[in-house]
C-alpha cells in the first residue's frame, strides 16, 4: 500500500513539473498611465541616436538580441511580460507546425477541435512571425520551421513567363491579394536569421512583382485587374496592402540595394500621405509607418520622419486610456474607425501592428532626435504592450483546463480578442512581429 502510495505521489510530481518546465506564468504588469495626448510644442533632443532596428542583415545566432535582457528581473514589468511572451508564443508556433510545412489555422479550446479559414494570408503572417522570434532568441529549431513554412508558401507563386526576375503569387487576388502575400512572404525571408542566397533571391523576385505594381503616381495597384480601381474593388485594402509593399521593399533595399526601391517608396509616400489626411485609418498608420521608418533610417529623408510622426501622433489619439468610461477592459489597446468615425470594436490581433508601428517611431524619435515624442510614445507602447501581453494564454489562465491539452495546445498562443478566446496562427504571429520590435525599440528599457 505504501509503495503504491508512493508511486503515486511521484507520478503528481512529474506531471506538475513537466507543466512548470512547459510554460512559466509571466510577471502581471502593472497598470500604466495612459498617453499624454497633448501635441509638444517644441521637440527637446536626446543625448544620442541610436542604431535603426528595422529590417537588419542576417546576425549569427551567438549575437542574439534575447542574450541582452539578462538578468531579465532588472527590466520593467512590461518588458518581462513581452520577453516571456515572445519565448512562449515562437513555442506555441513551433508545435503547431506540420509536417508538410504550413502551421495549424486555428483551435477552439471550448470545443477541443480546429476551426476553418485558412488563408495563406495568415499562414505569411505566422511565417514572418515566427521568422522574426528566432532572429530574436536564436532558437534553430524555430527558424528551421520558418524556414520551411516560407519554402512552402513560395509553392504557391511561380516565375513570371516573361521575366525570371519576377516572381508572381498564382492565386487571384481575390481569394488571397498577391500584393499582400508576396509582400509578407518576402518579408518574411528578409527576417530569418542567416537566411541563404537562393532564399533572398526568391525575395528579390518577390519585389520585382511588386515593383510592377507600383504606379508613376506613387498609388499601388493591388488587385489583378488593371483597367480597375482597387479603392472600389476592394476598399478596405488600401488601408493594409500599400504600406506591406512599401515595407518589404525597403526591407529589401537592405539587403540588396537599388535606387528604383527607394524611389517608388518615395512617391508612394507623397501619395499615401496626402490620401491619409482626407481619410485616416489605424491599419493605414500601422502599415505605412514601419516603410516610411525604413525610408528615413536609408535615406534621412526628413519628409519620411515628418509623415511618420504626423501617423503616429494620429494613432496615440485612439488609444483607449485606464479610466475610459466605455470600455476601460480594454486600456492600452485602440478603437477602430468605421465610416471615417471611432467605433468600438473589440481589439484584436491588430494590436501587434500597432505595437510594431509604435516601435519604429520610437526608434525614429532618438535618431532625428525628439526627447518628448519618444515619451509620448514610449507610454503608448509600453500600454498597447501591457493589453497585447493580456491576450496570451499562459499557466495562469488555462488552469481549468486538462493539463496536457492546455500543455500541448494553448500555452503560449494568443487568443483573438477579449471576447474571443479561439487561436489562429496569425493572432500569434502579428503579436510576435510587435513584441519583438518592442524589444529592440529602445522602449523597452
Amino acid at each position: 500500500m505504501n509503495r503504491r502510495i508512493l508511486l503515486a505521489l511521484s507520478a503528481f510530481v512529474v506531471i506538475g513539473l513537466t507543466v512548470v518546465a512547459v510554460a512559466q506564468s509571466p510577471v502581471s504588469p502593472p497598470t500604466v498611465p495612459p498617453a499624454e495626448p497633448a501635441q509638444p510644442a517644441t521637440p527637446r533632443p536626446l543625448p544620442a541616436a541610436t542604431a535603426p532596428v528595422g529590417s537588419v542583415p542576417p546576425v549569427a545566432f551567438t549575437e542574439t538580441p534575447l542574450a541582452q535582457f539578462e538578468p531579465l528581473s532588472a527590466y520593467p514589468h512590461q518588458t518581462q511580460a513581452a520577453v516571456r511572451g515572445v519565448l512562449l508564443g515562437a513555442n506555441w508556433m513551433t508545435r503547431m507546425n506540420q509536417p508538410q510545412g504550413r502551421f495549424t489555422f486555428g483551435y477552439n479550446p471550448a470545443l477541443r477541435q480546429a476551426i476553418p479559414g485558412d488563408h495563406d494570408l495568415k499562414q505569411a503572417r505566422g511565417a514572418l512571425g515566427l521568422a522574426q522570434a528566432a532572429r530574436f532568441t536564436g532558437d534553430e529549431k524555430q527558424a528551421v520551421i520558418a524556414s520551411q513554412a516560407i519554402l512552402t508558401l513560395l509553392a504557391a507563386t511561380k516565375l513570371d513567363p516573361a521575366d525570371p526576375n519576377c516572381r508572381v503569387p498564382v492565386h487571384a487576388s481575390v481569394l488571397c491579394n498577391r500584393v499582400g502575400f508576396a509582400s509578407l512572404v518576402a518579408l518574411a525571408i528578409y527576417e530569418l536569421p542567416a537566411a541563404d542566397a537562393k532564399l533572398l533571391t526568391e525575395a528579390e523576385k518577390l519585389c520585382e512583382f511588386l515593383r510592377r505594381q507600383c504606379k508613376p503616381d506613387g498609388s499601388v495597384h493591388y488587385t489583378d485587374n488593371a483597367s480597375e480601381d482597387p479603392t472600389k474593388v476592394e476598399p478596405d485594402g488600401v488601408n493594409e496592402f500599400p504600406g506591406m509593399a512599401f515595407h518589404a521593399i525597403m526591407a529589401g533595399n537592405r539587403v540588396k540595394p537599388a535606387a528604383w526601391k527607394a524611389d517608388t517608396v518615395k512617391k508612394g509616400l507623397e501619395h499615401y500621405r496626402a490620401m491619409f489626411r482626407t481619410k485616416p485609418h489605424p491599419l493605414m498608420a500601422a502599415t505605412l509607418t514601419p516603410a516610411f521608418a525604413e525610408h528615413y533610417m536609408q535615406t534621412k529623408s526628413a519628409d519620411s520622419a515628418a509623415a511618420v510622426y504626423e501617423m503616429t501622433d494620429w494613432l496615440c489619439g485612439l488609444q483607449i486610456p485606464g479610466n475610459d468610461p466605455r470600455t476601460p477592459q480594454w486600456a492600452g489597446a485602440f478603437r477602430g474607425v468605421v465610416d471615417g468615425r471611432q467605433a468600438d470594436i473589440a481589439p484584436g490581433p491588430e494590436t501587434g501592428l500597432y505595437v510594431q508601428s509604435l516601435a519604429f517611431a520610437c526608434v525614429l524619435t532618438r535618431m532625428t532626435p525628439d526627447l518628448d515624442r519618444h515619451a509620448k510614445y514610449k507610454a503608448a507602447i509600453t500600454d498597447a504592450v501591457q493589453f497585447l501581453t493580456g491576450m496570451q494564454y499562459v499557466e495562469a489562465n488555462t488552469r481549468h483546463f486538462e493539463t496536457t491539452f492546455r500543455a500541448n495546445m494553448l500555452i503560449g498562443g494568443f487568443h483573438l480578442s477579449p471576447t474571443d478566446g479561439n487561436l489562429r496562427i496569425d493572432a500569434t504571429g502579428t503579436a510576435m512581429t510587435g513584441l519583438v520590435r518592442f524589444l529592440l525599440s529602445g522602449a523597452e528599457k
